[in-house]
């Protein structure tokens, strides 16, 4: 890989300075800073800038000051949400670059379709931008209430490390276009892409101080976000057990939340289902991403009689798997995200023994965080591996006899996030739709998603949409104002 990361990013930047508030370079008011390396190989990135509790506040009053002016702008925020996502698309290839050396995922997808989805959010908000106004009542009596929808304000955002691009994009778009000004801090983990993609904001002409970037840790920086007094409201995405601290701390300071939390997603298939397709989407599923994926369908629930047949087909999709150098063009699976991740997937995996079928052809980079794509067919359903979310490229395989005993086993978990059925039946599609307790189900289909599908957890998978009218509406506030048009006349007169 001959480019290097210093090309690609802002001079600032690099010098430690990764704090992005009111449209300047900061570095943390302690100085302080931590390191980001790249899991295909644990090579050192860059030394980011360490924020505390002083840089958040200085973040969120930089959002504060600029809150008035965007806030009034419908037109001028569609046109500067649909230039952001101009600068997207024309920045391809160095928002992939960032984002593979950052998260591991392959250049396949980071400079393919992750651009066009970021891009698209963007552009589908800057679509209602313009377009968010409320209502009139009449109330009789010669009354009526004039319902408005207005800002929240500063909101506070926290975002995953799995889809570093895409999860900022997810937070930034909807937020801003409703008029809102943000704080988001960007995992830990991989934030190198969002900083790039703050750069392009700024080009695309986003007034100084709408978006705010800074690097951090949750406690340092997460904490103090979301119970500073002039932060509205909070959305984050990431695992259960982080997403119930984030809630207990918002609803301290009476605060609203939108979580997008863990799933334990099932992939239900029937004896008159294309069993060739069905395999190679739960191969898919299973595995994009190295398995982190949050909607990832990777515990699969066959019918008993064709478990050998659809198990033997899921093992040959993954034997022509490509694991390896995310920067190859042909590579599928990457590495996972940090060493504390790869070692929590083999403590769940730990203790399977020969249940494990481990992809043959696998030869990881070395140094990587990688772990070959596995496919477990023997496993205890109490167990850890059969309860927690793994967020490796594992697949579980397990059986059943009818359908009643089916719907049980998807719903059969604290998670409720998505869910897809594989069959012919309309009859059965309809039950799913019924049945499963999911935000999502896709029938015969597997992470078909646009900008206008709403997605939201059921269950401890979280609170709230992502995507969609629904997303835009959480981030509004509504204001009711009732007017006579003679004057009022008491009651108690």
């Amino acid at each position: 890989m001959d480019t290097k990361l210093w090309d690609l990013l802002p001079p600032a930047c690099l010098a430690k300075s990764t704090l992005w508030i009111g449209g300047e370079w900061y570095e943390a008011a302690d100085s302080g800073t931590f390191a980001v390396s790249s899991p295909i190989d644990d090579s050192a990135l860059l030394l980011a800038s360490r924020a505390q509790a002083a840089d958040v506040d200085r973040a969120v009053r930089a959002a504060g000051a600029a809150a008035a002016s965007w806030a009034n702008n419908g037109s001028m925020r569609a046109g500067v949400m649909r230039s952001i996502a101009d600068e997207i698309r024309g920045h391809a290839q160095e928002l992939g670059v960032i984002e593979t050396l950052d998260s591991g995922r392959p250049i396949s997808e980071t400079a393919g379709a992750s651009i066009e989805h970021a891009a698209g959010l963007f552009d589908y908000y800057a679509g209602l931008a313009d377009k968010l106004h409320g209502s009139s009542v009449p109330m009789g009596n010669e009354a009526t209430a004039i319902v408005e929808r207005e800002p929240f304000g500063v909101i506070g955002a926290i975002s995953a490390w799995n889809y570093p691009l895409e999860n900022a994009a997810t937070k930034i778009a909807p937020i801003i276009a409703c008029g809102n000004t943000m704080v988001l801090k960007p995992a830990e983990q991989s934030p190198l892409v969002t900083l790039l993609l703050a750069q392009l904001m700024q080009k695309a002409g986003l007034p100084d101080g709408v978006a705010n970037i800074i690097t951090g840790f949750g406690p340092e920086v997460g904490t103090p976000l979301i119970t500073h007094p002039l932060v509205s409201k909070i959305s984050f995405t990431g695992s259960t057990a982080t997403g119930r601290r984030v809630a207990a701390a918002a609803g301290e300071a009476l605060k609203s939340v939108v979580l997008e939390l863990g799933g334990k997603s099932p992939m239900l298939v029937f004896g008159d289902a294309d069993l060739s397709r069905a395999a190679s989407a739960a191969v898919f599923s299973a595995f994009k991403n190295a398995g982190q994926t949050c909607t990832s369908c990777a515990r699969v629930l066959v019918v008993r009689p064709i478990l050998d047949h659809f198990t033997a087909l899921c093992r040959a999709a993954a034997e022509n798997l490509r694991v390896g150098d995310p920067f190859d063009p042909t590579t599928q699976i990457g590495p996972i995200i940090s060493a504390k991740q790869l070692a929590r997937v083999r403590q769940l995996m730990s203790g399977l023994g020969r249940a494990q079928d481990c992809h043959p052809g696998f030869h990881p980079v070395p140094g990587g965080h990688f772990f070959p794509p596995t496919i477990v067919t023997k496993f205890a359903p109490d167990s850890d591996f059969a309860r927690q979310e793994i967020f490796g490229p594992v697949m579980a395989l397990h059986a059943f006899d009818t359908d009643e005993e089916a719907w049980q086993l998807a719903n059969d978990t604290e998670y409720g996030l998505a869910a897809s059925v594989w069959t012919s039946s309309i009859h059965r599609a309809e039950q799913a739709r019924r049945l499963l307790v999911s935000g999502i189900v896709w029938i015969n289909c597997v992470h078909t998603l646009s900008a206008g599908t709403p997605l939201g957890g059921h269950k401890a998978s979280g609170i709230g949409s992502e995507y969609g009218l629904e997303a835009a509406e959480q981030y509004m506030k509504t204001k009711t104002t009732v007017t006579m048009s003679k004057g009022w006349n008491s009651p108690f007169a």
